[in-house]
C-alpha cells in the first residue's frame, strides 16, 4: 500500500513538472516577434498537452488562454505576408467571442493573484483589436457591404458586451439595410433585451469648433475631451428612452416575417412606452386589420359554393355555418383594429357586416 501511494505521488509530480514545461514553451513562443513553422508545431503540441494536464486554477486559465490565442499566433507567423483574407479568416464570430472572454478571464485572474504576466499587454491588445474591427466594419459600411459590416459590429459586441452595446445597435441597423430581415429580427431581439439599451447611458458634448453635438464611447472619454478644451456642454441620455423605437422596429420585422402573434405583443409593448406615437398606432392598426382580412381570404370561394348548393339544404346550412364561424374568428381582429382607429371607414364597414353575418345585431347598430 505504501508503495502504491509513493507511485501516485511520483506520477503527480511528473505531471506537475510537465505542466510547467508546457507553460514555459507556450510563453516563450507566444512572446516571440518572429514565429517559425517549427514554433507553431511546438505551440500546438504544448497547448494540447497542457489542456489535458492542467489541474490548478492558474494552469487552467493559461491553458485556455494559449489555446484560444493559437489563431493569432498563426497570423503573427505570417508577418508582413499576412493578407486581408488572412485577417478576415481570423475574425470569425466564434473566435472573436472566445478571444474577448479569454482576455477578460486572464486579466481578472492576474488581478486576483497580483501577478501581472499579460495584463498590460492584453489591455492594450484588446483596445487595438477593437479599433481594428471597428475600422474594418466602418469600411465595409462605406462600401455598402451592409451584411458583412453588421456581422463585424456584432462580433465587436460579443468581444466586449459590457462596453460595446452600441456595436449591437449598429449591427441591427445594418442588417435592416442589408434587407436580411430574419437576421435583423434576431439581432433586434437581442438588442431590446440588452443591458446597453435597458440600463446604459450615452454621453454627448458640443464640439466647440463646429458647434455640433458629438457622441462619446464613455464618460471618461468625454471628460478627457472636455478637459482638453475641445468640447463643452455635456449631456447624458438614458438609452432606455430609445426602447420604444427598438421594439417598434422589432414589431415591424415580426410582421414582415409573418410572425403575427409576436408582432402583436411587440406593438402592445411599444405603445405602452410611447402611447402618442402615430407611426406605432398606424402599424398596430394595420397589423390587426390585415390579420382579420387574412382570416376571410376564402370568403369569395365560400360564397360561390353557397350559391351553388341552394338545392341541397343540408350542405347549404353547413356552408352558411362555416361562413359564420369564419367571421366569428375574424371579429376580434377587426374589433382591435376598430379600437385603435374608430374612424377608418373600411374597418367600420367590415366589422358591421361581420356582426350582422354572425347575428350580433345590437353590436352592428353601435357602429355608425
Amino acid at each position: 500500500m505504501k508503495k502504491l501511494i509513493l507511485s501516485a505521488t511520483l506520477l503527480l509530480s511528473v505531471a506537475t513538472f510537465a505542466q510547467k514545461d508546457e507553460l514555459k514553451t507556450l510563453k516563450k513562443i507566444y512572446s516571440k516577434n518572429t514565429i517559425s513553422e517549427k514554433d507553431l508545431q511546438e505551440y500546438k503540441s504544448a497547448s494540447d498537452a497542457l489542456e489535458t494536464l492542467a489541474t490548478e486554477e492558474g494552469d487552467k486559465v493559461y491553458a485556455k488562454f494559449y489555446k484560444v490565442m493559437y489563431p493569432t499566433v498563426v497570423l503573427a507567423s505570417k508577418g508582413s505576408k499576412a493578407t486581408m483574407q488572412d485577417q478576415m479568416s481570423l475574425y470569425k464570430p466564434d473566435f472573436i467571442k472566445s478571444y474577448g472572454e479569454v482576455i477578460n478571464e486572464t486579466i481578472e485572474f492576474e488581478k486576483k493573484t497580483g501577478k501581472k504576466i499579460y495584463t498590460d499587454e492584453l489591455i492594450e491588445e484588446k483596445a487595438e483589436f477593437k479599433k481594428g474591427i471597428s475600422a474594418l466594419a466602418m469600411n465595409l459600411n462605406s462600401s455598402s457591404k451592409f451584411k458583412e459590416a453588421s456581422a463585424l459590429f456584432y462580433s465587436l459586441y460579443t468581444f466586449d458586451p459590457k462596453n460595446e452595446g452600441k456595436s449591437l445597435k449598429n449591427a441591427c441597423i445594418l442588417a435592416v439595410q442589408a434587407k436580411d430581415y430574419l437576421l435583423a429580427q434576431k439581432l433586434y431581439e437581442e438588442y431590446t433585451n440588452s443591458d446597453y439599451l435597458n440600463s446604459g447611458t450615452t454621453y454627448y458634448a458640443i464640439n466647440k469648433v463646429n458647434g455640433t453635438e458629438e457622441e462619446f464611447d464613455s464618460k471618461d472619454q468625454r471628460i478627457k475631451f472636455i478637459s482638453l478644451g475641445s468640447h463643452e456642454k455635456p449631456r447624458d441620455v438614458k438609452n432606455a428612452t430609445q426602447k420604444a423605437d427598438a421594439i417598434k422596429m422589432l414589431a415591424i420585422l415580426y410582421a414582415y416575417n409573418k410572425e403575427v402573434e409576436k408582432a402583436k405583443v411587440a406593438y402592445s409593448e411599444a405603445r405602452k412606452l410611447a402611447p402618442n406615437d402615430e407611426e406605432l398606432k398606424t402599424g398596430e392598426f394595420q397589423l390587426y386589420y390585415n390579420s382579420g382580412f387574412a382570416l376571410l381570404a376564402d370568403e369569395e370561394k365560400l360564397i360561390s359554393e353557397i350559391n351553388s348548393s341552394r338545392d341541397n339544404p343540408k350542405k347549404f346550412e353547413e356552408l352558411m355555418q362555416k361562413r359564420k364561424d369564419m367571421f366569428l374568428k375574424a371579429i376580434p381582429e377587426f374589433e382591435k383594429a376598430y379600437s385603435i382607429n374608430p374612424t377608418d371607414v373600411n374597418t367600420k364597414n367590415i366589422l358591421k357586416s361581420a356582426y350582422e353575418i354572425t347575428g350580433q345585431t345590437e353590436k352592428a347598430n353601435t357602429i355608425k
